[in-house]
């Protein structure tokens, strides 16, 4: 199943003193009588490390919603988030997801929009041939990605509509209310642009039911001009009620496609309404969703690398650490209707 990668808000700006730097983990310390002496480095990476003080929220934004929404999706600090750096450089030694697994050809690249992107394996350069990078690993737009407008969706046997405070991350998500005339099928927008013939795309959604059914995610294809071309049909799974259920499906662009698009299916053709989240289309077989403008590069692989090799990079751009948080969040009220949260800490959690 994908992975929902919930990252800080873009809103939730930091002010003016916070940190970031890094730390370099596993050290242990031996002492002696001309002081202290390191004795093992046992991770060999450096660790970005993170103490910021979020920007003051006036009332009437929906900053404070979305950082108390994004403590709510990461489990107020149990689970995993992700932080954007506000500022461009060069980064060394970058890992690249975690470890291969010898079937798995795209990881991502921690930068927003990678450029000057070195890669390497297990430590040695990789011929620059034998990979290609894409600059994000979600090819929808924002308000597409997060299900927050109802507009513009092609909604077949059901209709679709915004639902506030239920969702998979962010704020909203799509309702769809079936009209029992068929299998219900919602599809964001025909001919989402990007697509290469030959290559691989992988298509994520997040499906929350009120009872329990089958549901499928699909890849619609299009040429150039919207024509219609064929369908990449993933396999119906059991949703249980009450939770959120991420599915995924992969396929390969069909000779002349210029375009994809994603759809939700349902097999009961019952009248049960359900809650549509964090679509994806994704370059190659990562299946992990990220907002589009906050989202890594991709590296994409000719042939898989080795089972137990670690994959790391060099490129520029602004990165995106997924980092473990201080459990919890707090926020103090300094003037009407103005609100400020305390400084929060992070520290970057690699992957195994």
């Amino acid at each position: 199943m994908a992975d929902i990668a919930h990252t800080l808000p873009a809103i939730v700006t930091a002010n003016d003193g916070s940190t970031f730097g890094f730390d370099r983990p596993g050290l242990q310390i031996s002492q002696f009588d001309a002081g202290p002496t390191r004795s093992r480095d046992w991770l060999g990476y450096n660790l970005r490390t993170y103490d910021l003080d979020p920007s003051l929220w006036q009332s009437g934004t929906t900053a404070l919603q979305e950082w108390s929404a994004f403590w709510h999706h990461i489990g107020g600090g149990s689970e995993a988030g992700y932080i954007v750096e506000p500022v461009s450089e060069t980064h060394r030694d970058l890992v690249c997801g975690g470890i291969a697994d010898g079937t798995q050809t795209t990881f991502p690249i921690p930068v927003v929009a990678p450029t000057a992107v070195t890669m390497f394996v297990d430590g040695a350069p990789y011929f620059s041939g034998s990979y290609a990078v894409h600059s994000s690993s979600n090819l929808l737009t924002d308000a597409r990605a997060s299900c927050l407008y109802s507009a513009g969706w092609l909604d077949t046997n059901c209709t679709a509509a915004t639902a506030t405070g239920v969702s998979l991350d962010g704020l909203s998500c799509i309702q769809v209310t079936p009209d029992g005339g068929g299998a219900p099928k919602v599809e964001p927008s025909t001919g989402t642009s990007g697509a290469t013939a030959g290559e691989s795309y992988t298509a994520v959604a997040g499906v929350l039911p009120r009872v329990t059914d089958n549901y499928r995610v699909s890849i619609f294809w299009y040429t150039a001009a919207g024509a219609y071309l064929s369908t990449t049909n993933g396999s119906y799974t059991s949703c249980a009620a009450g939770s959120w259920t991420t599915l995924s499906v992969s396929g390969t662009a069909p000779a002349t496609a210029e375009k994809l698009s994603i759809g939700v299916y349902r097999e009961d053709l019952g009248v049960e309404f359900f809650f549509v989240d964090c679509l994806a289309l994704i370059p190659g077989d990562y299946t992990r969703w990220h907002l589009p403008s906050q989202s890594p590069g991709l590296i994409e692989f000719a042939t898989a690398p080795a089972a137990g090799a670690r994959i790391t990079a060099t490129a520029t751009g602004k990165r995106v650490s997924r980092c473990r948080f201080e459990p919890g969040s707090s926020w103090r009220v300094t003037g009407a209707g103005h609100a400020a949260s305390r400084s929060i800490r992070a520290v970057e959690d690699i992957e195994v």
